[in-house]
């Protein structure tokens, strides 16, 4: 691993004339003379492809600040964007970029200016392209970070060889684990969703007790005449029921004999019209009163019971989140878990869409430090080399 270093000799501080006005007043900051510039390892690039440069400024025993970067790109490569990176993170500042993109000039504008903590690393970084022309295996320096008007510090790039494929090597030692990112903020709430269709109506209930008889109802009118009969058995003597109303005397009738058996004790039938009136006959014996309840009555049929609608559930989210595998080269690999110390489980072809289930902040790779869990279970991959299509949600 290359490494370039040089010391910037001079102070750092450029003053802003509005920021007094912006900003609350803080301690004036110190000669910056002892921040040091470095670039702590060399990318490879490959020609046509574009990369990531990374330089660390580490800060003197006061703290710093500068109020404009120049930024000039090595010899045979360009900048594709017009900003640059603070901690990995995007700065606010905006930049401009030379006619031939090979210079970066960045202002705080109305801002304080970009601070260094005093004995504090801070990372810069900027993305560079490499003419699809240029050589490889060399290394294309010439590159400058300068702040304010400061002796520039040196950064390159270096260009792979192209060539058969050499023999795995051993596997190096796991790295450290890094810092577990800031949990994101809570996503909106959805709104509701519509009430499901009713549930099937639910078995009948058990018959419920029985209600009280109620009360007797009106005499009905008297029924006709049967045909006689033979006389039957006498039957128990009942209670006396009501009277019927009398009919009117009819023309006499040639006498009958007795009167056929009782029948079984049915409800008083409606009295019927009066025949024609015969001679008297002996007098019957009384018969067993009806048990006829002819008023409100209760059917004694069970309640039918509703089974009340079953809890709807909400439903599934009628997007599957997928994310398309944009790592340069021809495959991505499948992690154990979400960083490159966990064991490789198998790859993914560059420019296949997959399933995902949620997303992690796990290892930072190349400036991004969320992990996406594939939803077939095969593992982990690094969201820096995956395209996300839709929403994707953070894993519970």
């Amino acid at each position: 691993m290359l490494s370039a270093s040089r010391s910037v000799s001079s102070a750092l501080i450029v003053a802003a004339v509005t920021a007094t006005a912006l900003v609350p007043a803080v301690p004036a900051l110190a000669d910056s003379s002892n921040i040091r510039f470095s670039q702590p390892y060399l990318p490879s690039i490959a020609p046509g492809k574009t990369g990531r440069v990374v330089i660390a400024a580490l800060g003197g025993s006061q703290p710093a600040l500068s109020s404009t970067f120049r930024i000039t790109a090595p010899e045979r490569t360009t900048f594709p964007e017009a900003r640059f990176y603070w901690d990995g993170k995007r700065a606010a500042t905006s930049c401009t970029r030379s006619a031939d993109a090979r210079r970066l000039t960045c202002n705080a504008g109305t801002r304080a200016g970009f601070r260094f903590p005093a004995k504090a690393q801070t990372q810069l970084g900027v993305v560079v392209r490499v003419d699809k022309n240029a050589p490889e295996g060399t290394t294309l320096g010439g590159g400058e970070w300068a702040a304010g008007t400061e002796t520039p510090a040196l950064f390159a790039v270096s260009t792979p060889v192209t060539g058969p494929k050499g023999p795995k090597g051993d596997k190096g030692d796991d790295g450290h684990h890094g810092h577990d990112g800031k949990p994101g903020h809570d996503g909106h709430h959805g709104k509701p969703g519509k009430p499901g269709p009713p549930g099937p109506t639910g078995p009948t209930g058990p018959q419920g007790p029985q209600g009280d008889t109620g009360s007797q109802g009106p005499t009905g009118d008297t029924g006709p005449q049967g045909a006689t009969g033979d006389t039957g058995p006498q039957g128990a003597t009942g209670e006396t029921g009501p009277q019927g109303p009398t009919g009117d005397t009819g023309p006499t009738g040639p006498t009958g004999p007795s009167g056929g058996p009782q029948g079984p004790t049915g409800a008083t039938g409606a009295t019927g019209p009066t025949g024609p009136t015969g001679p008297t006959g002996p007098k019957g014996d009384k018969g067993k009163p009806g048990d006829c309840k002819c008023g409100h009555h209760h059917d004694n049929k069970p309640p039918h019971h509703h089974k009340p609608p079953q809890d709807h559930k909400p439903p599934k989210p009628s997007h599957q989140p997928k994310a398309r595998i944009v790592k340069p080269g021809k495959s991505l690999g499948v992690r154990s878990g979400p960083g490159t110390q966990y064991g490789k489980l198998g790859t993914v072809s560059n420019g296949t869409v997959v399933n995902v289930q949620c997303k992690v902040n796990g290892q930072n790779v190349d400036g991004n430090s969320v992990w996406y869990k594939l939803d077939d279970g095969r593992g982990w991959i690094a969201a820096r080399y995956a395209l996300n299509l839709n929403k994707i949600p953070y894993c519970s």
